[in-house]
Order: structure tokens, then C-alpha cells, then sequence
């Protein structure tokens, strides 16, 4: 075969061109259809935020320009869960937009007690993130020194608590000497909120893989166990 024959017939010589964006969103579905077909979850993929036929993830990450994908619901050793990768563009006065990408598991807690709002967060964290935090969560502050005396060094050496001043005491409860420990033993870059019943696990600006999924879920469960336990002996 001449080169003349080989230019003049595309199959010897043209490969479809897939964008970048294209292939890593191929890889991602597969990975939660993978974890949702090990776990037993109901995968449904891209949700659009508007439409009332699914539940909302809320918490700290939700905004009006968000964008939800690989959505995937359902139960797991008795809790619900509803797990989505989200992006979003954030904007704050004087900093450049900057786009975030979060792997979200969302745990619905057991107890009927008023658990205070709680974040929990990495110090390695922007101050663009936290001003943004606190920005669209007046309430949440950092405790005073001496608050939380029981926290592991570890813990407190990679995580700050952020929660409402009126409800110092009912946080410390849920996050104790144990419990933190927990987290700081196991949880690795992964950080948490409580709200409005449920426990939100985040992964920050990380690639979604079956290791990765399977770590919030056991960790999620685990949390969400010792919340559950220690707000009924509030």
C-alpha cells in the first residue's frame, strides 16, 4: 500500500478524537455505577437541581449554580444515603471565580434530637473557602480556646470545628476525645458537616475511585453510628 493509498483511505489513518472532559466523565459514571451496583444503590446520573423528582443534597456545598452529577440513592446497613459529584464556580468579592469539585455522601441520621450545626474542616483549606463558609453561614464560629479539651492532637493538628456558639456544648457532646480520634485515625482528607438531620462526608478536588467511595461509606456509617449514640444520651 502507497502513501497516496493510505491518505486517500481514512480508515488507515483517522482515529476519532474524544475530548479529555469526554474520557474522565466516562471514567467517573463507571466508577459510581460500580460502587452503586456493589453497594445496592439505584444509580440515575446527572440530576438537574431544579427538578422536585429527586432529593436535594443540601448542606454547605449547595448554591444556585451548582451542577450535579452521578447521582446514586438508596439504603445501606440501615441508613439512607444519597451520594452525587458536584461542581461549582465560586465567586467572592475580590478573589478570581474558582471552580470546586466535590464527592458528596450524605448519611440520614436516626436520633429526632436538634443537633447543632457542625462543620468540620481541613486547615489546609483556603481562606477564600472559609470566608465563603462563613459568608453563607453567619452563625458558624470557632470555639473559644479550652472548648472541645478532649480532641486527639492529631485531630486538632489537621482539623478546626466550626459550629454555633449557642450550641457549643451539644457539639462538644457529638465530638469527643473518642470520636475525634476516630476521625483522625481514619477519615484522611475527607472532612464532615451536621445539618438539618444528616451527615454530609466530603471529598475535596478528588478523583472518584471504588477505594475512595467505599472509604466515605465505611467512615460515613461509622460516624453516623457514634452521632446517632451519643445525641441520645444528651
Amino acid at each position: 500500500m502507497d502513501f497516496k493509498t493510505v491518505r486517500g483511505n481514512a480508515k488507515y489513518y483517522t482515529k476519532a478524537f474524544v475530548p479529555a472532559k469526554v474520557l474522565q466523565s466516562r471514567l467517573h459514571k463507571r466508577v459510581f455505577m460500580q460502587f452503586a451496583e456493589k453497594t445496592g444503590l439505584v444509580y440515575f446520573g446527572y440530576v438537574d437541581q431544579h427538578n422536585d423528582e429527586h432529593r436535594l443534597v443540601r448542606g454547605l456545598t449547595v448554591s444556585a449554580t451548582h451542577r450535579d452529577n452521578n447521582y446514586c440513592i438508596g439504603s445501606f446497613k440501615g441508613y439512607d444515603i444519597t451520594v452525587v459529584e458536584r461542581t461549582d464556580t465560586i465567586h467572592f468579592p475580590g478573589k478570581a471565580p474558582r471552580t470546586q469539585d466535590w464527592i458528596i455522601m450524605a448519611f440520614d441520621l436516626h436520633t429526632v434530637v436538634d443537633l447543632p450545626h457542625v462543620f468540620i474542616g481541613l486547615h489546609t483549606h483556603s481562606d477564600t473557602f472559609y470566608a465563603q463558609l462563613f459568608t453563607k453561614f453567619t452563625t458558624l464560629a470557632k470555639p473559644p480556646v479550652g472548648m472541645f479539651a478532649g480532641l486527639s492532637s492529631a485531630f486538632a493538628e489537621r482539623y478546626a470545628i466550626y459550629t454555633e456558639p449557642a450550641k457549643l456544648l451539644a457539639a462538644e457532646k457529638l465530638f469527643d476525645g473518642d470520636v475525634t480520634k476516630g476521625m483522625a485515625d481514619h477519615f484522611g482528607g475527607l472532612t464532615i458537616e451536621v445539618a438539618d438531620g444528616c451527615l454530609y462526608v466530603y471529598a475535596w478536588h478528588q478523583r472518584p475511585s471504588l477505594p475512595l467511595l467505599t472509604k466515605i461509606l465505611q467512615n460515613g456509617l461509622w460516624l453516623a453510628g457514634m452521632i446517632d449514640e451519643r445525641a441520645q444520651l444528651s
